[in-house]
This record gives C-alpha cells, sequence and structure tokens, in this order.
C-alpha cells in the first residue's frame, strides 16, 4: 500500500466527541485511519452506570462504547466500506462484542447507501415510524463535524434487516464483510500475561476468538485482522526487545495451532493475523521487525506449509511510554521522534505515537 502508515488514535467523552475529534484529525487526509481508545468502563465490559465505582470512569481516557447505536454515532460519516477506510480498534475482554457493533454498524451504512440509491426513504422512514411509534428514537447529539456527510445516522435504533427484505439484507451483508478494512485487538494471551483485562477465562477467551476466525473464513473477511499479536503492552510491563519479541512470537504460534486444531487450514486464516509492537530506543528495536518477519515467514512455510501471503508479517508500532520520563521533559519529544524514525526504517504498516 502507498498509504502513510500513520493512524489517527482518540478516544474521550461520549461516541459524539470521538467522532468529532476523529474527523477533526483525519480532515485532508487521503485514507481515514481510525485507531480507537475505549475508556475503562468499556474494557471491562460493564455498562455506564451511575454506581461511583463506575460513574467517574465514563468516557474518561476513552470513549464510552455501550451499544450498537453507539458504533454507529462513534464512526458515522466515515464510510467503513471504503477501501481508503480502515478503523483499529483497542479492545481485548470484550472484543467480541465491539468487534459485533462494528460490523452491523458497517453494514447499516451499506443499508443507508443502498435506501438512499434506490429513492426508499419514505417507506423505510414509516416502517422505523411503525416501529417507535411515540417512544423516543436514539439520536446524534450536538452538531455534525467539518467533512460529516451525515452516513450512518438515518437507522439510529433500527437494524437494515428491520427495514429490507431479507434477501437484499443478505447480499448487502455479505458484501460489506468481504469489503470492511480494519483490526480488533482481541488478543486474550498477552492481557492474561501483561496488561489483565480479561473478563473471561483464557479458555473461553480463545474459544470466542476461535469462533471469530471461523465466521471470517465462512464468510471471506479478508481485509479484517481477527487479532492483534501484541507485544506493546509487555515492553510496558518490562520486557526488553528481544524478550517482547520472542513471547509475541509464542503467542501467535499458539494462535495457530488453536485454530489448526479445530480445523482451519493456515491458508484460510494466518492472513486475518497481525502484530503490535513497542518501539524503544534500544538498538534492538531498530530491527525488530524485519527479525519477527524473517521468524514468522520462515515458520509458517517449513512448518505449516503456508503460501506466501499466509507468510507475510504485517504489524503495528506504537513508541514507547515506558522510555518517557518527567524530568527534562522536553527530551520526550526527540524519544519519541527517534522511536517512530526506527519503525518507519523498519518498514511498520501503521504507526502512531
Amino acid at each position: 500500500s502507498n498509504e502513510d502508515p500513520a493512524r489517527m488514535f482518540a478516544g474521550e467523552g461520549p461516541p459524539e466527541q470521538t467522532n468529532r475529534r476523529f474527523h477533526y484529525l483525519s480532515e485532508g487526509m487521503p485514507a481515514k485511519r481510525l485507531s480507537t481508545a475505549f475508556d475503562s468502563v468499556t474494557l471491562y465490559g460493564d455498562d455506564p452506570h451511575e454506581r461511583p465505582d463506575i460513574y467517574g470512569k465514563v468516557g474518561n481516557s476513552g470513549v464510552s462504547i455501550a451499544t450498537l447505536d453507539d458504533a454507529k454515532k462513534l464512526y458515522s460519516g466515515f464510510d467503513l466500506s471504503d477501501p481508503a477506510t480502515s478503523v483499529s480498534m483497542t479492545i481485548n475482554g470484550p472484543a467480541p462484542m465491539i468487534l459485533a457493533f462494528f460490523m452491523n454498524a458497517a453494514i447499516d451504512q451499506a443499508c443507508e447507501k443502498h435506501i438512499t440509491e434506490n429513492d426508499l426513504w419514505e417507506e423505510v422512514e414509516a416502517k422505523i415510524d411503525e416501529i417507535y411509534g411515540a417512544r423516543y428514537r436514539p439520536q446524534y447529539h450536538g452538531e455534525l463535524p467539518s467533512g460529516h456527510d451525515g452516513l450512518g445516522l438515518r437507522l439510529l435504533g433500527v437494524t437494515g434487516d428491520q427495514v429490507l427484505s431479507a434477501d437484499v439484507y443478505a447480499e448487502i451483508k455479505d458484501a460489506t464483510l468481504s469489503r470492511v478494512r480494519g483490526t480488533v485487538q482481541a488478543d486474550i494471551l498477552k492481557e492474561d500475561q501483561a496488561q489483565n483485562t480479561c473478563i473471561f477465562s483464557t479458555e473461553f477467551a480463545l474459544r470466542m476468538q476461535g469462533d471469530i476466525q471461523q465466521y471470517f473464513v465462512d464468510h471471506d473477511v479478508h481485509n479484517f485482522y481477527s487479532v492483534s499479536i501484541s507485544g506493546y503492552h509487555m515492553a510496558e510491563a518490562g520486557a526488553n526487545p528481544i524478550t517482547q519479541l520472542a513471547f509475541t512470537l509464542a503467542n501467535g504460534f499458539t494462535y495457530v495451532e488453536n485454530y489448526l486444531a479445530r480445523g482451519m487450514d493456515i491458508d484460510d486464516f494466518a492472513p486475518n493475523l497481525s502484530f503490535f509492537f513497542s518501539n524503544g530506543i534500544d538498538a534492538e528495536y531498530a530491527v525488530i521487525g524485519r527479525v519477527a518477519r524473517r521468524i514468522w515467514a520462515k515458520a509458517i512455510k517449513h512448518k505449516y506449509g503456508g503460501n506466501e501471503r499466509s507468510q507475510k508479517l504485517k504489524y503495528h508500532v506504537q513508541t514507547s511510554g515506558r522510555s518517557l520520563h518527567a524530568q527534562e521533559i522536553g527530551f520526550n519529544d526527540i524519544r519519541t521522534t527517534l522511536q517512530a524514525l526506527y519503525a518507519i526504517y523498519d518498514n511498520t504498516n501503521s504507526l502512531h505515537t
């Protein structure tokens, strides 16, 4: 791809606030590459609530997403089926649910486009009025940001299958799933090892991940990564570059073995795997990506018999938070710039600082 590797990382407050931030950050960019930070309430699978242990965390250091309509508002105004749009979601414990929100938001966007192209809004609005009657219907709060065309907001409160025929909806759904681009982190192994936002047992979480990957195989979801196998959190927890890479690749091969044990073919699922590394300023970080790619390619080719596409390791880099200092804080800009430069010269597929 000729896209700039930069991703626009954002998340704060309700979905409308982060949506406006995404539009601000991506204005004028030829490719819309969004990276989503969720609040701790969402990360632990809770709903917003007035309980004292939840209330103050809602929308704090991440966006609050608890419903399909929240996801629709969050990504509204971005065509999720456009090849120039990709969305990354930093979510692990409740990843299957958030992924389902995202996919259904993309499908409903495509339904909106179909309704517009076929001049069906009068008929559809009549069906929605019949569903809601006098009840309150969800809406986007506040003004739309610059560049927002309203896409994704006209079916708030309903889904495409409620207003379109079953065969038309199925056709739109299949086409959307084959086009949508992005990544969900969903790496429960590194959660157990380093970050600890686990809400299910590791065994059950792995089973859900396998279910998701099987669904991707069965429905030709080729452009979306079902897991981002992550070393960043291990580095933040104290791993050096060598142990970060070793543990991350070990987790990657664990997913491979798990999916093979379920009867999937290596070439059906390996292209849906992606990786995520931290970049510090140790010398080894200048080559971490190319070393990872060589080890992965050799193992997939010689041990698992994967084809050329399966052998390609795609990875994202985030510059190191652990390396930043409170003392002489101005030097943090230099540290982060050097780490980003390491990643660019090591041919990372995407990057955020």
